[in-house]
C-alpha cells in the first residue's frame, strides 16, 4: 500500500474546492508535506517509526523572524483553534520552528490510519489554511 499516495489522494477528494490546490512532496518515505503555495510554512504528516505515531500538523519552518510571527498569530487564537481541533499543541521546535500539531496511533500504515490520517490532515488544512492565509496578507502582502 502507497499510505501518503493514498493520504494525499484522500485528503484532496475530501476537502473543499478551493483547498484542492495544494502542492505535495514526499520525503524520505516516512513523512509528507503538502502546502499552499509557502513551502515553508506547510502541512506534514510524519511516521515516527520508533514511538509508532503518526503526526499530524503545521509546521513552520520559515526565517526565525516569520516563525515566531506565525506561532504568536496562532498562540493568540489557540482557544479557537482548539475548539475545532480539540488534540492541536502549539510548540516550538527544533532550529527556531514550530509546530501546530497532533499524533494518531500508528504502529504500521494500514488503512485504519489512514482513514484516521486523511480526516485529521483535512481538518487541520480547513481550520488552520485560513488563518494561515490572513497571517500571511497581514505579515507579507501575500496568501
Amino acid at each position: 500500500m502507497d499510505f501518503f499516495g493514498g493520504l494525499r489522494k484522500g485528503v484532496k477528494a475530501r476537502l473543499p474546492a478551493p483547498l484542492r490546490t495544494f502542492s505535495s512532496a514526499r520525503g524520505r518515505g516516512r513523512l509528507m508535506k503538502l502546502h499552499f503555495g509557502r513551502p515553508e510554512f506547510h502541512y506534514e504528516a510524519w511516521h515516527h517509526t520508533g514511538d509508532g505515531r503518526l503526526e499530524i500538523g503545521l509546521h513552520l519552518e520559515g526565517s526565525r523572524d516569520d516563525n515566531q510571527e506565525a506561532f504568536d498569530f496562532f498562540r493568540a487564537r489557540m482557544v479557537e483553534v482548539k475548539s475545532l481541533l480539540p488534540r492541536a499543541e502549539l510548540e516550538p521546535w527544533d532550529r527556531g520552528w514550530s509546530r501546530l500539531y497532533e499524533t494518531l496511533r500508528a504502529p504500521q500504515l494500514d488503512e485504519d490510519v489512514l482513514d484516521s490520517a486523511v480526516g485529521c490532515l483535512s481538518d487541520y488544512i480547513v481550520t488552520l489554511q485560513p488563518l494561515l492565509s490572513s497571517w500571511l496578507k497581514e505579515e507579507h502582502g501575500s496568501d
